[in-house]
């Protein structure tokens, strides 16, 4: 028990780069100032819809509360810290506000950052068009703000940093919006109303764009609610995520399974996001399952690992609703001798996708598994035809083991990396692809029995919904950062890689295989479960 315990505490690397971006967003990301709001307006934003939501006791213990999992302190190191507290964007933030209260004689230089970062509050999160979490909004209350509120008033008439934007209309009231220009092309907006105050990292999140055309309405409606009295109005976004009005004891990090999947989450809706709990020393996983969308198989994951190979980098399964399939089956179809759009009921269950050491990180495997009733094995080889392009001829190969017969289908592809060659292939109840046609094979071996599998050394294949083996993971990263900076184009890039990279890589090496463990799944409704991390054998 206790070394459950503290394997909980110390591995939490799903965690690390979720709480890592969190982190780097609450010192301030570089924006683009206000006259250039295009970049925002052109992603339509929707404020009421947010990527990722913090909920917490202090941002400012945040990170030093991150760096005590071993995993993190060691991957991380104090570096971290370092640059969370001494970064440009907090720096020339912290040096605005201390101009401004030294030439207006205020009180709050320093006083107003301690506000934000020592005290309760919410932070929500947008993804940028780089796909990161560029964007945010804090929202905090405080009930020394009617001073600040009186004299941020004043300042904006006179200050050649601060200014009034605009006005919201709030419990019946005006609420004047503040913008604070604090350092070259960098802008935020604070408004302030009762005991509430509210900051976002962009102009361009509340008001217009380079075209100059006004939004729906969204973005006020939400930042009025956030400034509301009322509790009720003031959670927003708890909702969306299923969460409830009591605050955390520690911190909350929630992230949509949309902005982890990178747009592909509509394809397995019942996994709808994940999230971190810092309480009483402790970091603590959970996952968002929607029950009604778990169907046929729901998330067993017992079918997969019998059939993948042994000793992953990194592998995955996810409870796919292969329905949503349909309209990219029928679009390929189109290319097709025979019709595909039925493959979408012949699949059944979850998908797992892995990742090996002996392959690349942008080749991995995919399995699923089919129905007995799945028809002809043609209709496969229709499909792959149509979604690998190439001039290639497509070569089929078929065979047949003590399990039955397979069938397997490759082409050969030039790539912007290099030649491919993919392959997709059909044996029993199985359905493997990948762009590495060796991977396929592999699969094809352990179903043979000529290769040990990934369940071999699983107590609990049914519940098991992930593998992480550090040391290959940081081998395969090694391998791909190096191969992208080769030492005599890049002399400098790589030196920084061997100074800085390939020390954590090592810390991140010594860790043992890890394995994540959904113990139960809801019966209805979407509701959040814990999701456990437990060693496995090496």
């Amino acid at each position: 028990m206790l070394a459950k315990k503290v394997l909980n505490k110390k591995v939490l690397l799903g965690a690390l780069g979720g709480v890592a971006v969190v982190a780097a967003a609450l010192v301030g990301y570089r924006v683009f100032g206000w006259g250039a709001m295009g970049p925002v307006n052109g992603l339509k934003l929707d404020l009421s819809r947010p990527d990722a939501l913090v909920r917490t006791t202090s941002l400012s213990a945040l990170p030093r509360d991150l760096l005590t999992v071993p995993l993190a302190r060691d991957v991380l190191r104090e570096d971290f810290l370092f640059y969370y507290e001494q970064s440009e964007d907090r720096l020339g933030l912290k040096g605005s506000l201390r101009r401004i209260a030294y030439e207006h004689e205020l009180g709050w230089g320093d006083q107003l950052l301690r506000m934000v970062l020592d005290q309760p509050a919410e932070v929500a999160l947008w993804r940028d068009a780089d796909g990161s979490l560029k964007h945010f909004a804090i929202a905090v209350s405080r009930s020394q703000l009617t001073r600040l509120l009186e004299e941020a008033g004043k300042i904006a008439l006179k200050d050649t940093q601060m200014r009034v934007a605009g006005s919201l209309r709030v419990d019946g009231g005006q609420v004047p919006v503040y913008a604070l220009n604090y350092a070259y092309q960098r802008t935020l907006l604070f408004a302030a109303h009762g005991q509430r105050l509210v900051i976002l990292s962009h102009p361009g999140m509340l008001y217009g764009g380079a075209d100059g055309k006004k939004g729906d309405g969204t973005a006020e409606k939400t930042v009025a609610s956030l400034l509301a009295p009322e509790a009720a109005k003031q959670n927003v976004f708890h909702a969306q995520f299923h969460l409830d009005g009591a605050a955390p004891e520690g911190h909350s990090i929630a992230v949509k399974a949309d902005f982890l999947s990178f747009g592909y989450q509509p394809f397995f809706g019942a996994l709808e996001a994940l999230r971190f709990d810092f309480q009483q020393g402790a970091w603590q996983s959970k996952v968002l399952l929607n029950a009604d969308k778990l169907k046929n198989g729901g998330y067993d994951s017992s079918a997969l690992w019998p059939v993948l190979p042994h000793s992953p980098s990194a592998c995955f399964s996810v409870p796919v609703e292969w329905t949503a399939l349909q309209p990219v089956l029928k679009r390929l179809g189109s290319n097709t001798s025979e019709p595909v759009v039925p493959l979408a009921g012949h699949l059944q269950g979850p998908a797992a996708a892995c990742w090996y050491g002996t392959s690349r990180l942008h080749t991995p495997v995919f399995v699923a598994t089919r129905s007995a009733q799945a028809g002809d094995d043609a209709v496969y080889g229709s499909l792959f035809e149509a979604a690998i392009g190439g001039k290639d001829p497509v070569r089929k190969t078929t065979g047949k083991d003590a399990k039955g017969g397979f069938v397997r289908w490759e082409r050969s592809v030039a790539t912007a990396l290099g030649q491919s060659t993919p392959a997709l292939a059909v044996a029993g109840n199985t359905v493997v692809f990948s762009a590495d046609g060796k991977l396929v094979d592999q699969v094809l071996a352990v179903r043979r029995k000529q290769a040990p599998a990934a369940s071999d050394l699983l107590p609990d294949g049914a519940h098991t919904i992930g593998l992480i083996a550090p040391a290959s993971l940081a081998r395969l990263i090694q391998l791909e950062a190096f191969d992208t900076l080769p030492a005599n184009n890049e002399p400098v890039l790589r030196a920084a890689a061997n100074e800085h990279l390939v020390p954590r890589l090592n810390a991140l090496k010594k860790y043992p295989p890890l394995r994540m463990v959904l113990k139960r799944q809801p019966a209805s409704g979407t509701s959040w479960e814990a999701l456990e991390w437990q060693e496995t054998a090496r």
